[in-house]
């Protein structure tokens, strides 16, 4: 294994690390602490551009932030339009997610988002339909899920480091 995938596999596990401890969380208090999003976040982003400087390709830093960016906006719009519709921790978490994945490249970061969001829809008929519109649940643990299969399907598919 190259260091560039060494440094990539490094950062997808401490990304799952942070991911599951968020998602347990977020069930339990209905919270995603910044404390944790943000410190992983910029940790995935230094071991990112590591594999990226050791490859000197920036496709998959530009990709990942590319990914989050558009992550963060959509869900972003989505909070500021109905905010009691979505959490700003659920924006922070795509701007991780969004990072992750788009490693690869935009599209399967926002996949990664659509994952989630299908993911999170069985149990949110679920819940409408036995307390109403009104009523919630955590969409934290199933955004982690969708970037968990999103980026798992491209590591096994195209690599931990991609040829470009």
């Amino acid at each position: 294994m190259s260091a560039s995938a060494v440094l990539v596999a490094a950062g997808a596990a401490a990304w799952l690390g942070a991911g599951v401890w968020l998602a347990v969380t977020d069930l339990r208090t209905g919270l995603l602490p910044t404390r944790v999003i943000w410190p992983a976040a910029w940790g995935l982003w230094v071991l990112y551009a590591a594999a990226s400087l050791i490859e000197a390709d920036p496709a998959g830093l530009i990709g990942a932030a590319l990914g989050a960016a558009a992550c963060g906006a959509i869900l972003a719009a989505i909070h500021l339009a109905h905010p009691p519709s979505m959490g700003f921790g659920d924006v922070r978490l795509s701007v991780l997610n969004g990072l992750l994945c788009g490693w690869w490249g935009w599209q399967p970061a926002l996949a990664g988002l659509a994952a989630g969001f299908a993911l999170a829809l069985p149990e949110a008929l679920v819940v409408i339909a036995r307390r109403g519109m009104g009523a919630s649940r955590p969409l934290g643990p199933y955004l982690v899920a969708g970037a968990a299969v999103v980026a798992a399907a491209m590591a096994a598919t195209r690599g931990l480091v991609p040829a470009r």
